[in-house]
Parts: C-alpha cells; sequence; structure tokens
C-alpha cells in the first residue's frame, strides 16, 4: 500500500467491513461449542471471542490497508478466526490450486471450526494450520512466543536468499502478539539478534490489552517505572529496535486538542495504572463513570467538567489500537526502517465489542446466545444464514473485490515463482549428473576418527566445493579444479548454509565458519591490519559476500532452532532449497525443543545434528549426557558408528532436500560423538560375512575358533570393498545392517547357540567386543548396526508394519523346536521351542529400542542410559551404566537362558506323565552362572 492508498481509504466503510468480520468470529466460536455432534465427556472446545475482538482492527489495516500477498503473518493464535473472517470477506479461501472455494465451500470452513474433515470437507484447525484454506503465507501459530521469532528468521532467509543472487520476492514480515505472551523468553531470546542482524523487514504489533487468560495483568509499575508498554518501549529501544506507540483513537485525539487536554492525555499515558483502566472499563453509566474520575483524580476536574458524560465514556474506550487508520499509518511507518526492525505497541480493549469487554476471566467466556443473535441482526442478516459476505454492489462489496483480487493475484505470482525457481534449481542440479553416494571422504590416514571429526571433513569439503569456480581460469593460486564426481556438488554446496550456537569450533564446523560469517555488521578486520591474525583459527570478521555462508550466534539455542526451520522452510515457500544445518551440543537440543517440534510440525526441511551427545561424552558428566530421544512425526534420527555411514545420510539427506523427496522425514536429526573408532573394523567385519564371500562352497568359520569340516574364512576370498558398500550403503539407509553375521558359519544352531545383539551408535564398540567373547564361549552373536531408529523401530517403522526389521533383515521369531532332555512317555516326545532372543545397547533413553523383542516377539534385555551419569573414561561410564561389553555378555547369558526355560504346551492330558515328571522350573542364573549371581542366589 502506498501513502495515497491510505489517504483514499474511508474510515467508515473500514469499520463497517470489521464490525462484520468480529460477528464472524464470534459466530465461528459460538458454533464450534454448540454442535450437535458433541458426545458426554468430550473434552472443552473454548474460544477466544475476546481476544478476537482485541486484535480486530490490527488484523484489518493488516488484510484490509497495508500487507501484500508476499507478505507473511504470525498472528497470534488466539486470534486465529478474525483472520479466517477476513479472508472469508475478501473471498480468499483457497484450494491447493489457488482457485477459490464456492460461497458454499466458504460457509462450511466458517461452520467447521475446529472440526475433524477427512478431506471431503473444508475446515478450520484451531490455530492457524497448513491444513487451512486460507494457509498462504502464515505461520502455524499454536505455540506462543514462537510464531513471531520464526518470522524474523524467514525475514532473514529473505534476505539472504537475495543478497546470494536467488529470486525472492520483495515481502515484509509481520507478527501480531499478545502482550503476556511478550513475557515469553522465546521473543526476548531474538530480540537483540534481530536488531543486530539489522532485519527492517520485520515488525512485531504488540496487542496491548493489559488482560491474559486468567484475567487482569498486574504490572509492578512502581518498580518497572510505568506501565507495561513504557517498560516495553525502553526495553526494545534500548536492544536497537524502532518502537511507535499507537495509544490514541480520534476520539481521544479531538479531546486532546481542547484547552487543558493535555491533562487528559498525561493521565491517560502516565498516571492511570492498567489495572485501574480496566476497573473503570467495567463501569457503564457514563455520568457514574465521569463523576468517579473527578473526584478519584481531582486534577481532571477542570478539563473534564465541561465534557460531555458520554464522550468521555467513549474516550476511555477509544484505543489507538482499535483506529484501523493510526494502525495503517503506523505499519507503513514502520517499513520505512530498512535495517531496523519495529515493534509498534498497540493499545487496545480485550473483548472490544461485547458484553465482556475488559472483565475478568473473559479470555475464552462464551456469549449469551442472544447476544451472538444481536450480533448477527445488527449486520443485517436473518433467516438461517449464519455467514455472509456483503453485496457485490455495495460499498463495502467493491473495496473487497478490489482488495482480495490485488492480494490473490501476488498469491499466484509468488506460486509461480515457486515453480520457476523449482524449474531452475532442477536442472541446475542436474547439470552434471547424478549426485554421487559419497562425498569420498579418506579416513584410512586419520587414527581413530569419530563422527563428529567426519562432520566436519564433510562440511569442509562442501564449502570448498561451493567456492571453487567451474572456470578452471578463474581458479586461484593453489586452487584444484573440481572433479567429476565433486562437481555434482556444487549446486547443493551453494545451498549449503551452516549454524551453531557459539559451538561451531567445538562441533567441528571451522572450515565453513573461517571468512565465511553471513553478518550485517561492517568490521575492518583489524586484526590483519596489526599482524596479530591466528591464521590456524577461524577469521570471524563478518560480511555479506555471496561466499558467506555461517550464520554465527550467541548461547542462544531456541534462536539457532528458529532460525534453521525457517531457512529450510525456503523451498517450499519461494522454491529456493537453501539447505541448512545447525550444531548443538546434543544434550542442550533440550532447550530448543519447543522450536523443534514447531519446525518438524512446519514440515521445515533442515538438517540438526545433536553432538557430542549422551553418556559417551562422558568427562563432561552427568549435566551433558542425557539425550533428548523424542519420537515425532516428520523426524527421520541418525546415529552413525563408522564415519562411512555418516557420509552416505548426510550425502542422503541433502539429495532427498534439493530434490523435494523427504516427505514425512524433512527434519533429520545426527546425533554424533567425539569419541574415535577404528574405522577398519567396518571392512574387516563385512568382509568376514558368507554373504560377501566369492565361490564359497561349504560352511565357514573363524581362524581362532576352527570347526572340522569348516573353510577358514580368511581363505575365502571377499568382493571388494565398493561391492560391499553398495550393498550395505542401502541398508545403512534403510535403518540397520548386519556388521558382524554369523548365518552361514559351521555349528550355528538357531535356538541353542545364536543371539541378534542390535547396538546404535558409540556402544557398537562394546557390541563387537561382546560378540568376540560369546563366539570363545560357543556362542554366536550377530551384531546388527542401528543407524535409525526411526526406521527400525519408531514412526516411520509403524507406518510399514515393521518391513524393514521383520523381512528384510530376517529377524523373526521362528520357533526351532527340538527333543528335550526329559522323560518322554509312549508316544509322546518333550519338546522344548526356543526363538533367537534379542539384545539391544544405546547410549540414550531405553524407549528407543526396547519396542525389538515385540516387535518381533522375542525374549529381549534392553541396555540404555536409565541414571544420572557421572565424570570418567567412555570404559568406566559405560560399565556404570552396564553398558560396556561384559554387561553385554551378561544379558545375552540371561536372554539365552531365559530362552531356554521356554517350553511347548500342547495340552495337560496329551503332557500326561511328562507333564508331572517336568514341574520343576529352574531360573535361568542356573543355565547362566556368573560370580554376580552366585552371590545372589
Amino acid at each position: 500500500m502506498d501513502n495515497s492508498t491510505l489517504k483514499n481509504a474511508k474510515p467508515e466503510v473500514l469499520d463497517s467491513i470489521a464490525r462484520r468480520a468480529h460477528y464472524l468470529a464470534t459466530q465461528m466460536i459460538w458454533q464450534a461449542n454448540h454442535r450437535p455432534d458433541k458426545e458426554k465427556g468430550d473434552p472443552k472446545i473454548g474460544g477466544h471471542p475476546a481476544g478476537c475482538a482485541s486484535s480486530l482492527h490490527i488484523m484489518g489495516a493488516l488484510h484490509l490497508l497495508v500487507k501484500s500477498g508476499f507478505d507473511h503473518i504470525a498472528n497470534k493464535p488466539h486470534a486465529s478466526p478474525t483472520d479466517h473472517a477476513y479472508n472469508y470477506l475478501l473471498d480468499n479461501l483457497l484450494k491447493n490450486d489457488l482457485s477459490k472455494l464456492s460461497l458454499e465451500e466458504a460457509n462450511q470452513a466458517m461452520h467447521g471450526l475446529r472440526k475433524f474433515t477427512n478431506g471431503d470437507e473444508f475446515v478450520f484447525q484451531s490455530y492457524h494450520s497448513a491444513y487451512d484454506p486460507d494457509q498462504h503465507n502464515f505461520f502455524p501459530s499454536g505455540s506462543v512466543g514462537i510464531p513471531p521469532v520464526e518470522a524474523g528468521y524467514m525475514a532473514l532467509a529473505y534476505r539472504y536468499a537475495h543478497e546470494h543472487g536467488y529470486d525472492v520476492p520483495d515481502a515484509h514480515f509481520w507478527a501480531v502478539c499478545g502482550d503476556s505472551e511478550f513475557r515469553e523468553g522465546s521473543m526476548y531470546e531474538a530480540v537483540p539478534d534481530f536488531s543486530e542482524r539489522e532485519i527492517g523487514n520485520l515488525t512485531w504489533i504488540l496487542d496491548y490489552n493489559r488482560q491474559s487468560l486468567d484475567g487482569h495483568r498486574l504490572v509492578n509499575n512502581a518498580i518497572l517505572g510505568g506501565t507495561d508498554a513504557d517498560r516495553v518501549e525502553r526495553t526494545m529501544a534500548a536492544n536497537g529496535w524502532e518502537v511507535i506507540q499507537v495509544r490514541h483513537g480520534a476520539k481521544r485525539e479531538a479531546l486532546f486538542a481542547k484547552k487543558d487536554g493535555e491533562t487528559f492525555k498525561t493521565f491517560l499515558e502516565k498516571e492511570l495504572t492498567d489495572y485501574d483502566l480496566q476497573a473503570l472499563l467495567l463501569v457503564h453509566d457514563p455520568k457514574l463513570l465521569k463523576d468517579s474520575l473527578i473526584k478519584d483524580y481531582p486534577t481532571l476536574k477542570k478539563f473534564l467538567t465541561p465534557i460531555a458524560d458520554q464522550d468521555v465514556y467513549e474516550a476511555l474506550r477509544d484505543f489507538g489500537g482499535h483506529d484501523m487508520m493510526s494502525l495503517a499509518k503506523a505499519m507503513m511507518k514502520s517499513k520505512e526502517s530498512k535495517r531496523k526492525p519495529t515493534i509498534i505497541i498497540a493499545h487496545t480493549l480485550k473483548g472490544w465489542g461485547l458484553k465482556a469487554a475488559a472483565q475478568q476471566g473473559n479470555h475464552s467466556s462464551l456469549p449469551h446466545e442472544d447476544e451472538v443473535e444481536e450480533l448477527r441482526a445488527k449486520q443485517g442478516i436473518t433467516g438461517d444464514t449464519l455467514y455472509a459476505r456483503f453485496e457485490e454492489k455495495s460499498v463495502e462489496g467493491k473495496f473487497l473485490a478490489a482488495r482480495g483480487e490485488k492480494i490473490l493475484a501476488d498469491i499466484k505470482a509468488q506460486n509461480a515463482l515457486k515453480a520457476k525457481n523449482q524449474e531452475f534449481f532442477l536442472n541446475k542440479l542436474a547439470e552434471f549428473g547424478d549426485m554421487p553416494s559419497s562425498l569420498e571422504i579418506n579416513t584410512k590416514m586419520t587414527s581413530y576418527p569419530h563422527t563428529q571429526w567426519m562432520l566436519g571433513q564433510l562440511t569442509a569439503k562442501l564449502t570448498r566445493i561451493s567456492n571453487t569456480s567451474l572456470n578452471e581460469s578463474e581458479l586461484k593460486a593453489g586452487q584444484k579444479a573440481l572433479t567429476a564426481n565433486e562437481k555434482p556438488f556444487k549446486l547443493p554446496g551453494e545451498l549449503f548454509i551452516s549454524m551453531a550456537p557459539d559451538v561451531g569450533t567445538s562441533t567441528n564446523l571451522n572450515p565453513a565458519m573461517d571468512g565465511k560469517i553471513f553478518g550485517a555488521q561492517e568490521v575492518d578486520d583489524i586484526e590483519a591490519e596489526l599482524g596479530v591474525k591466528d591464521d590456524k583459527l577461524p577469521d570471524l570478521v563478518p560480511g555479506e559476500d555471496v561466499t558467506d555462508r555461517f550464520l554465527r550466534f550467541e548461547i542462544a539455542e531456541g534462536n539457532v532452532m528458529s532460525c534453521v526451520g525457517a531457512f529450510g522452510k525456503m523451498r517450499d515457500v519461494v522454491g529456493v532449497p537453501i539447505i541448512p544445518l545447525m550444531t548443538v551440543y546434543d544434550f542442550f537440543l533440550k532447550r530448543a525443543l519447543d522450536q523443534y517440534f514447531y519446525n518438524l510440525y512446519w514440515k521445515s526441511s533442515f538438517i540438526c545434528v545433536g553432538t557430542p551427545s549422551g553418556v559417551t561424552l562422558s568427562p563432561e558428566g552427568a549435566q551433558h549426557g542425557w539425550k533428548s530421544d523424542v519420537q515425532i512425526p516428520n523426524q527421520i534420527t541418525w546415529e552413525p558408528y563408522f564415519c562411512q555411514e555418516l557420509d552416505w545420510i548426510m550425502v542422503d539427506a541433502i539429495r532427498r532436500h534439493v530434490l523435494n523427496d523427504n516427505v514425512g522425514r524433512s527434519g533429520v536429526l545426527l546425533r554424533l560423538v567425539t569419541r574415535g573408532a577404528e574405522q577398519k573394523d567396518f571392512v574387516k567385519y563385512l568382509s568376514k560375512q558368507a554373504r560377501f564371500k566369492v565361490g564359497l562352497e561349504g560352511k565357514l568359520s573363524r581362524a581362532e575358533f576352527p570347526v572340522a569340516g569348516a573353510v577358514n574364512e580368511e581363505e575365502v576370498a571377499a568382493m571388494s570393498e565398493a561391492e560391499m558398500f553398495a550393498t550395505v550403503r542401502e541398508e545403512v539407509l534403510k535403518g540397520a545392517y548386519f556388521l558382524i553375521d554369523y548365518r552361514g558359519y559351521a555349528g550355528y544352531e538357531p535356538g541353542d547357540n545364536v543371539i541378534n545383539i542390535f547396538a546404535m551408535g558409540a556402544l557398537v564398540a562394546e557390541a563387537m567386543k561382546a560378540s568376540e567373547a560369546l563366539l570363545a564361549r560357543g556362542i554366536y552373536a550377530n551384531v546388527i548396526v542401528v543407524t535409525s531408529s526411526d526406521l527400525l523401530t519408531g514412526i516411520q517403522a509403524h507406518e510399514n508394519d515393521y518391513h524393514y526389521l521383520r523381512n528384510e533383515l530376517g529377524i523373526n521369531a521362528d520357533l526351532y523346536l527340538k527333543k528335550a532332555e526329559e522323560i518322554s512317555t509312549g508316544d509322546l516326545i518333550t519338546v522344548a521351542g526356543r526363538r533367537i532372543p534379542v539384545v539391544s545397547v544405546h547410549d540414550g533413553e531405553a524407549g528407543l529400542l526396547d519396542n525389538l523383542g515385540s516387535i518381533i516377539g522375542v525374549r529381549q534385555e534392553c541396555l540404555a542410559v536409565r541414571k544420572h551419569s557421572k565424570c570418567g573414561r567412555p570404559t568406566e561410564i559405560y560399565k556404570y551404566h552396564h553398558l560396556d561389553d561384559a554387561s553385554i555378555v551378561e544379558a545375552c547369558g540371561k536372554v539365552l537362558s531365559e530362552t531356554a526355560l521356554e517350553k511347548v504346551m500342547v495340552s495337560e492330558q496329551a503332557l500326561g506323565e511328562a507333564n508331572q515328571a517336568s514341574n520343576k522350573v529352574a531360573h535361568w542364573t542356573d543355565l547362566w552362572p556368573s560370580a554376580t549371581h552366585s552371590q545372589k542366589h
């Protein structure tokens, strides 16, 4: 909107539209609470008509005057029906193809607030949602305090994309939040960050109605030195924000212009407390109100005496937040500051236009039916009609039609730009052929590397590739040309951006940081001038060059999580598939779980690396050791052991992101560690498997434990490393693979001496040692490495009934029957039925893998972290938590023995004497003696 549009706008028309929207929002909420299909015991629905009324004119100014179809809005959740009402009036309720809902469908949606739909009808979710027919450029708003932060970081993402040469529209980002919501820590954490990054295309609007869910807000004015609005203004100004107070409407301003009017203005702004104001607003007798003001505030007597009672009554309620023209002017003013964010403090009345206005507890109170009917009658809506637009030929109808079409044209233009960008990036990605499956990091020359180190190698290579020109004549001194295998990573490398909450160096992102900080501040590199720059450390001087692709943060995990979600959403919003990756100490993911859930609900596409993770970070002790092992829809969690696994996983995640092939798993969570591992063990154990032997005839045996008639596996050639990796890579990406596999070995007797050990992450090392120890006791312990619990036993696995675990890995509950060494009578043979039991071990909460046995249908012992940790070396800490190799061996003995005690029950009559002869039940420890168990029994 330009100033001429604002100048030509007619306040009476805007007011008429706002009152219709007010009625529609109130009716929506009332109907949601009075549906005939409500059943006994159903939870309350409630609603927020007072909160909707509070933001009525704020949203009206945005919808009717200020916003474009390219702008984004984060509206406070309790006012979402107001948005729906305006979009209904603008005829901008849309289907996925951007065609408009018919009037019947639109009325159905209005009548379907908080109603379940199977997809055959249009409804509105409780709060703003991607399922709503007016969800274009709206942030999901159910998580209070987070959408305004997301708005800021998406504003940053737009600027980042623009300055890196990508085609994005000119957009402004608006966030309407409540004054109680504004006490959320998530918002204050972001306040200095937004100003320091000079995010000028961001405006927060504070719906300052002085009430919260429970009732009137009580602010300590004496300590704060004024009202909460004053505190907010000082705080935001001190943090580099522009601040605009919209306190008064036209009626107040007219009174201020009268003689001694300044006294009344000072009283309203400086002397009247929020609590006293709310009490005065409950007085509905104009004469009583005026008399009370004169009595309690003698300084007002001279000014108020000649003022009509009704004028005083109306002036007290004439808040600037309900003056659409004043609001629109403030919003336009906020857009003038190009490198500073702005907050507008809009003074409002909670429950405006309702009988519950300013009342305690009005947050979710519903108006009576007669009040809703009164509102309907004032709108001239009669009969059975509940929802109605203005007549097409009316002044309001013409205004809304023109305004709605302009916004819709922008929406379609953004959608066309998105399609154009998608086509561009897909074509660009295919320029050098398919993306290889690996970034080909050589780990063979490194002693005991760990997965966090590998992350640094992968990001460093992507950074180098992105900053290497394809034109070899432009290469800098010492810079190597890209190989054929590297060229397909050129575009992904350019799209890749990393960020961290002050832990970039300690999470191995140094190469991605060095000289590549994206930031607004202009800083002279005085270190270089003084000759004191340490070239071995990252150069952290910020800039906004095209090669700058690292976002540096203070210790603010919530900010980084919101930022990675906003950047990851650029692919779906404007078709620019920026690939954001954040690192954070895994334990501190908990500080950003709310934001993390928001990202997943929002279906953002990003990579979050929690590193180092778990009690494996043993020197840091208890406070850094407990992981947040969560299972949330749209999440895919990975916990690799070998560096090669991480390479495959990272490349696959990047490929899926740029190809938009990660539906249901776009939130990638990587758990890494700083404990080194012998990478040679990967090929060593794979090459011992029968499936990877060439020309194998007969059964195999290990050289250390030869079996008569079997072939020493070392004497049988294995496939090449590349051939084995081609197979195992697919298994790694499906969630698990056999690292140690004794199928095809002599003496391998399922139901007798076979057990499956499932190990994840760093604990694979302990599982390997346990397997070797068990083989020395004649037990064949397969080791299945779990790379993704989500794919193997979690949400994604459940979607296909755990097909990979049960069918492709071949882990099952087959019953192996054999004659029992007990008395048999006549034709009756006593049999024992045994399955292959399971032991799982991982550094994390038991719930990640403790359902393996129940899924398969076998006995399981789950070794996991169940108590607070301590400081110590990993071997000491693993033993403390019973995760070490000795504990795994004991767990295997327990489940093998308990499985051996199982019996097949035919029938009491059929078993006869045999059943009576075997009534003694042994304890499993009798079959697996150990020093510990001997002491107990």
